[in-house]
C-alpha cells in the first residue's frame, strides 16, 4: 500500500529533495539500481560552448569551422604552417581562403593516411623520385602536425567552466554505472572529478607511469569522498594522455615514437604554473586537463638512460628558425610529448601502446556484457569504426534478451540502420530517442520524483528526512502567510 504522506508530496518537491541530497547519499540510494553502461560519441560533448569564444566542442563535420574561430588558427600560439602549406599545394586553397574552407576531419585524415600507405607501397625496395619524395615529406609533415592541431582545437573549445551536461547526468547515475567514450575531450573527466566519487588515479582503467598535477608525481593527490565503481574508459585515447613524441618517420613512413622502447602512458591533470615544454612555449590560462598547443615535456628521469640516448653512431641535433621569437628560445628539459589520440584509421599505428589500449577495450567489453542497460548518446557508428559495432554486438549476443538498449541522437533511425536489425534483435528492448543530449536529460529528470519516493518507501532514514524537509517547508509557508496577514492588518 502506498504511503499517504509520500503520495501527497508533489513531484516538484521530490525533485528539489533529490538535488538537495549530498552526492554520497544519492549514490547510496542508487546502490541497488541496475547497472547502466553509458557509451558516448562526439554528439554528447557538442553542447559545450563555455570557452571565451562561444565555439562548441566540434563534431567531425565542423572541426575546421571551429579551428578557424579559435586561437589555434590565429597568431603564433600554435604551429599550423604544415597544414596551411598542404592545403595550398594539394587542395588548391590559398592561405587567405582557409577561413572559408571546411571538410570532415575524419575524411581529411583518412585521405592523408591512404596517401601515405600508397607512398609506402611505392617505396618498398625502390628509391622514390624527387617529386614523390617531396609529396612524402608534405603528407608526413601534415599528418604529424594534425595530431597537435586536433588536440589544440579540443583544448581551446573545452577551455572554460567545468559545468556541462555530464554534471547533470552524474546526478542520476548509480555507483555501479560505467562510462565508455570515443571522445578525446575531457569534459566527462572533469565532471567525474567534480563529483567527488571518482579519481583519475585509477578511474580510467589505465596504469599511468606518472601524473602531472602541479608537479610530476607517482600518484595524484587526494581520494574520492565516497565510494563508487565508476570507470571512464576512453577507447580512442585522450588529449590529456601523454606519450613521448609520436610521428611519421620520413624514411620508413611508419608511425614511431621518439622513445621507441617505451610503452608507458603519462597523465596530465593540471598545472597553474609554467612547466617545461617544446622550446619553452608554455601558455597559461587553461583549466585542468587542458593545455596550450604544446603539451608538457615528460621528465627524462622517468625513463631509463638507454631509452632516451642516441643509438650507436648517432647524435641528436636540434635547429630552430627564429620565427616564433626574435631571440633564442629556451631549451626546456625533458622529452617532448604527444597526446595519445587514436582514430579509427590509425588503429594499426599504435602497436607500442597495444597493451594499454587493449586493456581499455577489454574492460569496455566486460562492462557492456555485465550491464542491465546500455545507453548510447551521440555516437553515430561511422563505417570506419567497425570495432565499435563489434563491441556492442558481442555484448548483446552474450546476454541475448537480457540487456535494454537506448540510443540517443538526432536522426536516430539512421544510426539504428547502421547498427542493423540482427544486432538490435538481440536486445531485451530497444528504445530510440530522436533528440539531443539535453532533451534526453530532461526525460531522465522526469523519473527523479519516482526514484525519490521509492527510496523513501524502502528506507526509514530517507522517509524521516523527507518528513523533516516537508515540515520545515510547510512551517515556513505558514509563517510567511501569517506575516503577510499581520502586515495587512497593520495597514
Amino acid at each position: 500500500m502506498e504511503n499517504p504522506l509520500l503520495a501527497s508530496i508533489d513531484d516538484a518537491f521530490m525533485r528539489f529533495c533529490w538535488f538537495s541530497l549530498p552526492p554520497s547519499a544519492r549514490a547510496r540510494i542508487l546502490s541497488r539500481a541496475g547497472k547502466t553502461t553509458w557509451l558516448f560519441g562526439a554528439g554528447a560533448s557538442h553542447h559545450y560552448d563555455l570557452n571565451r569564444f562561444g565555439v562548441p566542442v566540434p563534431l567531425a563535420s565542423g572541426f575546421f569551422e571551429a579551428f578557424n574561430r579559435l586561437p589555434t588558427s590565429q597568431g603564433f600560439g600554435a604551429h599550423i604552417g604544415p597544414l596551411i602549406s598542404f592545403l595550398e599545394h594539394y587542395r588548391g586553397i590559398a592561405p587567405d581562403r582557409v577561413a572559408a574552407w571546411n571538410e570532415n576531419i575524419e575524411n581529411f585524415m583518412t585521405s592523408i593516411e591512404s596517401k601515405l600507405e600508397e607512398f609506402k607501397a611505392k617505396k618498398r625496395g625502390r628509391r622514390l623520385s624527387a617529386k614523390n619524395f617531396g609529396d612524402v615529406w608534405s603528407y608526413a609533415t601534415v599528418f604529424n602536425n594534425m595530431n597537435f592541431v586536433f588536440a589544440n582545437v579540443l583544448n581551446e573549445s573545452q577551455n572554460g567552466a567545468s559545468t556541462s551536461l555530464y554534471h547533470m547526468l552524474l546526478e542520476t547515475c548509480g555507483p555501479n554505472d560505467s562510462f565508455i567514450t570515443f571522445n578525446w575531450d575531457t569534459l566527462l573527466d572533469r565532471a567525474l572529478g567534480d563529483s567527488g566519487g571518482w579519481t583519475p588515479q585509477n578511474g580510467y582503467g589505465v596504469s599511468f607511469a606518472s601524473v602531472l598535477e602541479g608537479t610530476w608525481k607517482k600518484k595524484i593527490s587526494g581520494k574520492p569522498q565516497y565510494k563508487t565503481n565508476w570507470k571512464l574508459l576512453k577507447l580512442h585515447g585522450s588529449v590529456n594522455w601523454l606519450v613521448p613524441y609520436l610521428g611519421v618517420n620520413f624514411e620508413s613512413l611508419k608511425y614511431v615514437s621518439i622513445v621507441p622502447e617505451s610503452d608507458r602512458v603519462f597523465l596530465y591533470w593540471h598545472s597553474s604554473l609554467p612547466y617545461p615544454t617544446h622550446h619553452g612555449r608554455w601558455r597559461g590560462g587553461y583549466v585542468p586537463t587542458c593545455y596550450g598547443y604544446y603539451p608538457p615535456n615528460i621528465p627524462g628521469r622517468l625513463f631509463n638512460r638507454a631509452e632516451i640516448s642516441a643509438g650507436p653512431g648517432r647524435v641528436f641535433v636540434s635547429h630552430t628558425l627564429r620565427l616564433f621569437s626574435p631571440f633564442a628560445e629556451s631549451s626546456d628539459p625533458g622529452v617532448p610529448s604527444s597526446p595519445l589520440l587514436i582514430t579509427p584509421v590509425r588503429q594499426k599505428k599504435y602497436e607500442m601502446y597495444a597493451s594499454t589500449i587493449g586493456s581499455v577495450w577489454k574492460q569496455a567489453a566486460e562492462n557492456l556484457q555485465t550491464a542491465d542497460r546500455i545507453v548510447i548518446v551521440g555516437y553515430s557508428f561511422p563505417p570506419t569504426d567497425v570495432r565499435a559495432l563489434g563491441l556492442l554486438r558481442a555484448a548483446l549476443s552474450k546476454r541475448r534478451g537480457d540487456i535494454e538498449l537506448e540510443v540517443v541522437a538526432p536522426g536516430v533511425q539512421d544510426i539504428l540502420g547502421r547498427i542493423g536489425d540482427n544486432t538490435l534483435s538481440m536486445a531485451k528492448r530497444v528504445t530510440p530517442f530522436d533528440m539531443k543530449f539535453e532533451q534526453y536529460l530532461e526525460h531522465v529528470s522526469s523519473r527523479i520524483p519516482a526514484t525519490m519516493k521509492d527510496a523513501a518507501a524502502q528506507s526509514k532514514e530517507v522517509q524521516d528526512w523527507l518528513k523533516t524537509l516537508l515540515g520545515l517547508s510547510l512551517t515556513t509557508a505558514e509563517q510567511r502567510q501569517a506575516l503577510h496577514q499581520t502586515g495587512r492588518r497593520r495597514k
